[in-house]
């Protein structure tokens, strides 16, 4: 498998992509069919104009790729771990509803 990080207005850390591959790796681990993840990782540089400080500005983004199938999910908070965080739950709701479609779904099988 294989994980892209990119950084859009901020650095990558080894930190940070160390937590990322951990919790990615972690997701993954029963699923052996992903192709490929892209993470990008951005920071919005706006400010709210009542508390003169931004408020959500770390984003997550996440695609992964499995065969015939795209999930794509985004989390926002005040910091990039939080962010992190809160994607990694999305996906993994996501990749939960994947694998239960894919068990449940038997094919019908029609005799001539």
């Amino acid at each position: 498998m294989q994980i892209t990080i990119r950084g859009h207005h901020l650095s990558i850390t080894p930190a940070i992509e160390d937590d990322i591959r951990n919790k990615f790796a972690q997701m993954t681990k029963h699923l052996d069919q992903v192709n490929s993840m892209q993470v990008k990782l951005s920071k919005d540089h706006q400010l709210d104009k009542r508390s003169k400080k931004g408020s959500a500005n770390h984003i997550a983004e996440a695609i992964v790729r499995l065969p015939g199938v795209e999930l794509f999910a985004q989390a926002t908070a005040d910091d990039m771990y939080t962010s992190i965080k809160k994607l990694t739950e999305k996906l993994k709701r996501q990749l939960h509803r994947h694998r239960k479609m894919q068990l449940d779904y038997q094919p019908v099988i029609v005799s001539a």
